[in-house]
């Protein structure tokens, strides 16, 4: 019984490895295009995979592919087993204590960074491939592809992935001193004169108004950045106000290129969060990088004044 099922397995391998790709991605020109094949060729696959197994894995229409019932469940089955395969060949190949860590370039140089000696005195053999990402590691197509686990920071909204949350944050208003002498700005109202600097979205901005009764003047003047390092030195080079957790930039504070604003801080929806896609089966090097990470957020969680 176990060779026919593992003759079936090989029968279909090419299919089942397009049915990954497929599932998460759902749609045709894209999963052709992710493979550097043809549509075609991705139909066929998808086709005879559904034909083996006798149910519909998709529902096709003209904006994409909807993934049945059937499909959901084979996808969780086989984004597992193909993660599962991934770790046995990391362990032949005698790469088991390598860990590939997702994280947010500020996350890493302002917290990470000063912890990882301690890290490694705790778990010496393991190997660590930081791989940088502008906080959208949850949204890629195949996620575990590029990493094992990852720092996200957002709401903790994402529904393919076990999250953690790390910390509560509080948000500080910033800008540089001459800005704030040349913008007059003396309480929250003033923002509606100011340029307001974002990354990703306007979400953090929007929330802390609102719960602020502040009401923007339409147009406003709006800045969108690549990535937290780059609305930093954009904050200290004078282009507007900006929105940073305070722990984060604490010496710039401290040494004054930083100005904190209204001397007070935003409750916010927003942290940082230890991210694990679904489909992925943990090696023990990378079990033991996120139990050390867990804890030492945990003992950090009052760093913040």
């Amino acid at each position: 019984m176990l060779v026919m099922q593992v003759a079936s397995i090989i029968k279909n391998i090419k299919s089942i490895q397009v049915f990954d790709v497929a599932a998460q991605l759902k749609n045709l020109t894209r999963t052709a295009e992710f493979l550097n094949t043809s549509q075609s060729t991705v139909s066929y696959h998808i086709k005879k995979l559904e034909d083996d197994v006798g149910v519909p894995l998709f529902e096709r229409s003209g904006t994409g592919l909807k993934i049945t019932a059937h499909g959901e469940i084979l996808a969780l089955h086989v984004a597992q087993a193909l993660s599962l395969i991934q770790s046995g060949l990391d362990q032949v190949a005698n790469r088991r204590d390598l860990v590939r860590i997702a994280v947010l370039p500020m996350f890493a140089s302002r917290w990470l960074s000063p912890r990882l000696g301690l890290m490694w005195e705790a778990h010496p053999g393991l190997e660590i491939a930081f791989l940088n990402h502008n906080n959208d590691f949850v949204y890629s197509a195949q996620p575990s592809s590029f990493a094992d686990l990852g720092i996200h920071w957002g709401r903790g909204d994402w529904p393919g992935f076990h999250v953690t949350h790390l910390w509560n944050e509080e948000l500080v208003a910033v800008c540089s001193p001459d800005y704030q002498k040349e913008s007059g700005i003396t309480d929250l109202s003033d923002l509606k004169n100011c340029t307001m600097l974002h990354v990703d979205d306007k979400r953090m901005w929007s929330e802390v108004l609102k719960d602020n009764l502040i009401e923007l003047s339409s147009p406003q003047r709006e800045i969108l950045l690549e990535d937290r390092h780059f609305q930093l030195n954009a904050t200290i080079n004078g282009l507007g106000v900006s929105l940073f957790s305070r722990r984060m930039i604490k010496p710039e504070l401290e040494s004054g290129l930083l100005v904190q604003l209204f001397d007070c801080s935003f409750k916010s929806s927003f942290a940082y969060h230890l991210v694990v896609p679904k489909e992925t089966i943990l090696s023990p090097a990378a079990t033991r990088f996120k139990d050390w990470l867990l804890q030492s957020s945990r003992s950090s969680a009052s760093d913040a004044p």
